[in-house]
């Protein structure tokens, strides 16, 4: 076995890549390396049993000193950082970064060094210079603050688009509500076959209006990461027939025959994201009608092959799109060329957002094309098929059959809403049916209104001066439970509001909401929902 001999120990210490120092009781050097000669710019000669405080006359009254004294009188270990001490070990090298305006940062252990039976103490002095690690340090705290302040103010972004966004989806959805409302009511009146052909060109283009803010604003959220994929159950049949039907008018209009299939396989209520899955389709099926001037439209149903997904294809005989765009028509704001957004129109986001609902719910897309011929696009998701026992929907409201106005139930409705436009087309719509209307401007009109009366039910508009609708529900919540003033349960409250975002439609329902209307409404949806609630 090989063992360290003196000479060994005296060339580690003497190589070692740290500075050494090691004194006597008297504070004389009596042992130092190549380290100290090195960075002190001194001989061995001029250190060797020298007194410590005469070869680095600048220690005297210093933290370093007196560590070195309590080392040798008390034995007491001592590590000085550069924190503790900022003033570091006096070598020459740390004189000419003074010079240079700059520093060096180091390390000191004062180690006491005592051997059994021997009366003699030692001193042993380490320097390490930790300046690059701690220059790093710095860095990288710099860095992380730099990186704290981008991710706040890249929050601080995000939230303000996303409060432009919902100010700008109110600010057009409230006339836009208007709009669409006045050209059903106008369709409910004795027209002339022209000014029926005006109106239509009246109401699609609103639609085509609302299509394009709902896209832009599902866009902004996906991006976002606020959107949210929910599992219902619900019936495919009725999703695919109600999908399609949305489809009919248009198709029979050019001419295009549309239909579609589902596989036995496929049960009859599914776990999902109706309302996504019923977003998608639209998309496709709405692309496959903008393209295709002749021939069809087919949908079908199907499961993979080991049962474990739902397969959806739309196929058309449209217009077909180039190879080399295959890939590029998912990306956003993208079409095939500028003459097909001349032609056909579309803000270029339908399919990038589809793509982006697909993979949030873990599923694929992709399409099959043939210039001039067709194209066939295919969509596959996680299925979970339910059985009938397995199934806990219940009847929507929408698909309730709504009374004639003569046998309506008599009610009583406070509507709280700041715009005459909103006011008037309610009053419209409910113009015919047995229901007393009362006016409020903003929510705390609203409030002191309903400590006043008795309604049977609020339509509660969630944007409003003074008070807005989200703390007049609060009010009104707790002037319920304070006065008991409904004995069968709180009375039902709807949100009428411009603002889709999911985080607000939660607020509403936290701060005491019953359901809730997104704007523009439509006559149906306003009188099923106020039905609903009165008559059940």
């Amino acid at each position: 076995m090989n063992v360290l001999t003196k000479k060994h120990l005296l060339a580690v210490i003497k190589k070692s890549g740290i500075g050494i120092l090691i004194l006597d009781e008297s504070l004389n050097i009596i042992l130092t390396n190549q380290w100290i000669l090195k960075h002190s710019n001194l001989r061995e000669s001029d250190l060797q049993n020298k007194h410590i405080s005469d070869v680095f006359t600048d220690l005297v009254g210093t933290r370093t000193l007196k560590s070195i004294q309590q080392c040798l009188e008390f034995s007491q270990y001592s590590i000085l950082t550069h924190t503790l001490n900022p003033f570091p070990f006096p070598l020459f090298e740390n004189e000419q970064k003074k010079l240079k305006n700059e520093r060096i940062y180091q390390y000191l252990h004062v180690i006491p060094i005592s051997i059994d039976d021997e009366p003699n103490r030692f001193c042993m002095i380490q320097i390490s210079d930790v300046s690059q690690q701690v220059i790093r340090e710095k860095l990288l705290r710099e860095q992380m603050i730099i990186a704290k302040e981008r991710e706040t103010e890249a929050k601080k972004a995000s939230q303000a688009k996303t409060d432009f966004l919902a100010s700008m989806s109110h600010e057009i959805r409230t006339p836009l509500n208007a709009i669409l409302g006045m050209a059903d009511t106008l369709n409910e009146t004795d027209l002339s076959e022209e000014q029926t052909e005006y109106l239509t060109v009246l109401r699609n283009s609103g639609r085509a209006l609302y299509n394009i803010i709902n896209d832009i604003l599902d866009f902004s959220r996906i991006e976002s990461g606020k959107l949210e994929i929910e599992f219902v159950d619900f019936s495919i049949h009725e999703l695919i027939q109600e999908t399609i039907s949305l489809f009919l008018i248009k198709a029979k209009t050019k001419g295009i025959h549309i239909s579609y299939s589902i596989s036995e396989e496929i049960s009859p209520m599914i776990k999902g994201d109706s309302t996504r899955i019923q977003q998608i389709l639209i998309n496709l099926i709405g692309n496959a009608m903008k393209f295709t001037e002749k021939g069809s439209i087919f949908i079908k149903l199907m499961l993979s092959e080991k049962k474990e997904h739902l397969v959806f294809e739309v196929k058309d005989t449209g217009i077909g799109i180039p190879n080399d765009k295959l890939q590029s028509i998912f990306e956003s704001f993208t079409q095939v060329d500028s003459s097909t957004t001349r032609k056909y129109g579309g803000t270029g986001l339908g399919l990038s957002i589809t793509k982006k609902l697909i993979l949030m719910m873990n599923g694929t897309i992709s399409v099959q094309s043939e210039l001039g011929k067709g194209s066939t696009f295919q969509i596959e998701i996680p299925y979970e098929g339910l059985l009938p026992s397995e199934s806990n929907q219940k009847q929507h409201w929408l698909d309730l059959e709504l009374p004639n106005p003569e046998n309506f139930p008599p009610c009583k409705i406070l509507l709280a809403e700041d715009s005459d436009e909103n006011v008037f087309i309610i009053k419209t719509f409910l113009r015919k049916y047995p229901i007393q209307l009362d006016i409020a401007q903003n929510g705390k009109e609203a409030f002191e209104k309903f400590k006043c009366g008795d309604y049977d039910l609020v339509l509660m508009d969630m944007q409003m001066p003074e008070m807005d609708g989200m703390e007049a529900t609060k009010q009104i919540r707790i002037f319920e439970q304070r006065n008991i003033k409904n004995q069968s349960g709180e009375t039902p409250i709807i949100a009428i509001s411009a603002n889709v975002q999911k985080e607000e439609i939660k607020k509403s329902f936290l701060a005491g909401i019953t359901s809730y209307l997104a704007k523009p409404v439509r006559k149906i949806e306003i009188l099923k929902l106020i039905y609903y609630y009165i008559a059940h």
